[in-house]
């Protein structure tokens, strides 16, 4: 099955398609882009680029961490299942 068939068979996709859509002349289309690229920078504008160590954090860091963690953790559970058996 291709996803346009299942979009057909679909009620709420059909119930979307139902909607009245909005008429949007040119000035109210200009208007809401200005409105959303005023928010893009809102939001944006003061945000540092981020920092070189903060990149080595998330590439090395964060990956060994949990490499360490699941180490200890496997190290726990042979442990006490060996001395389970015992």
């Amino acid at each position: 099955m291709n996803e346009e068939s299942d979009d057909n068979d679909d009620v709420l996709v059909r119930a979307l398609r139902e909607l009245p859509r909005p008429v949007l002349d040119g000035d109210a289309g200009a208007r809401m882009q200005r409105a959303a690229r005023a928010a893009y920078l809102r939001e944006f504008s003061g945000s540092q680029p981020p920092s070189p160590l903060r990149g080595l954090l998330g590439r090395a860091l964060v990956p060994a961490v949990l490499a360490s963690v699941v180490g200890v953790y496997l190290t726990w559970a042979i442990t006490t299942a060996s001395a389970l058996v015992h």
